[in-house]
């Protein structure tokens, strides 16, 4: 977690009494130290009883000395804490890290860890080039383990949004197709089958994308690609979840045009996104910024207004856009509109 500074510590940062860059440098070393603590086994080991460095180092195979060194980071991080020498799992630890939790990020980690060290490392040309060489999706087509690990990672996340993005969407009662673009794991799709029993899915996405999918008895799967391929026509909602952010304006005016064309009149198109100029503080608004730069060194992208989002939306012969953000979703906010 973000090592947050007291009021002296952030004073001495302010005044320049401690280089403020070390915080940046000692967070890649807090993730590097939970990547540890996950690929050794320390959270599942500590779920079961709270242990000393000892006896954790005897059922991991690790040494002793570095056993402790390692938890006193991850103690110092907030994923640990310790009481008379034993260290027990906080409830972000037993939330995220372990893997009997539902809402289990450990397997998606490995995607941050080759984002950080492999996409982050382009950075310098991207902002030059404006995009990276090699966009992420086309990485992911020709690496199956790179794959695995985004979507591992994306999946995890869409579990937890998507029941609550599914009731903020609006369904007309006559609406039966629903077509999914770039969707994956499908689990927004199938958050909406569940509400509605009516209701029959498409997700169309690249092949190793769609390896990540869960069987639903009413949702079909179509490889391809939505910026080139065909998407058919008769669909009464098209659902666009973290899509935009990985495309230029033009290539996003391009693909909600052919999203237009392919709704029934009164069709809607729903967008799932970041929307920016939305957050709280200071935090929010620099964690906003440095997603912002991800999509741009993973694929071209960013991260727009909601304003900006919309005039695409009226430009591609939509009306109406409305913003929703869905209640316990913070990752999520909604842009609906409705094809004229």
């Amino acid at each position: 977690m973000p090592l947050l500074a007291n009021p002296l510590e952030a004073l001495a940062f302010r005044l320049s009494l401690v280089p403020p860059v070390l915080a940046d440098y000692f967070g890649v070393l807090g993730f590097h130290s939970l990547l540890a603590g996950v690929r050794l086994g320390v959270f599942d080991a500590l779920e079961a009883r709270p242990m000393r460095p000892g006896e954790l180092a005897v059922e991991l195979g690790c040494a002793e000395a570095s056993t402790a060194s390692l938890l006193r980071a991850l103690a110092g991080l907030g994923y640990l804490k310790v009481r008379r020498g034993r260290y027990a799992l906080t409830r972000p630890a037993r939330v995220w890290l372990c893997t009997s939790s539902p809402t289990c990020l450990a397997e998606g980690l490995e995607f941050c860890e080759r984002s950080v060290v492999a996409l982050w490392s382009g950075l310098e040309k991207a902002v030059r080039d404006g995009g990276p060489p090699v966009p992420l999706y086309t990485l992911t087509e020709s690496d199956p383990e790179l794959s695995r690990a985004f979507q591992a990672w994306v999946a995890t996340l869409a579990r937890q949004q998507a029941p609550f993005a599914a009731r903020a969407i609006p369904v007309h009662r006559d609406a039966r197709n629903l077509l999914d673009l770039g969707g994956s794991h499908a689990q927004y799709s199938i958050a909406l089958l569940r509400r509605h029993p009516d209701l029959h899915a498409t997700v169309l996405d690249l092949p190793q994308a769609l390896t990540a999918a869960e069987p639903h008895p009413r949702l079909t799967l179509r490889a391809g690609s939505f910026l080139d391929d065909d998407l058919g026509e008769g669909f009464d909602l098209v659902l666009l979840f973290n899509v935009l952010h990985g495309l230029d304006d033009r290539q996003a005016a391009g693909l909600l045009s052919r999203v237009a064309g392919a709704l029934n009149p009164g069709g809607t198109v729903v967008i799932g996104d970041q929307f920016r100029g939305r957050a709280p503080g200071r935090a929010s608004r620099t964690l906003m910024d440095l997603l912002d730069l991800n999509y741009l060194v993973a694929g071209g992208g960013g991260v727009r207004t909601f304003a900006a989002t919309a005039a695409l939306l009226t430009a591609a012969g939509f009306h109406r856009p409305r913003h929703r953000r869905p209640l316990r979703s913070p990752a999520t906010d909604l842009a609906v509109a409705v094809r004229a």
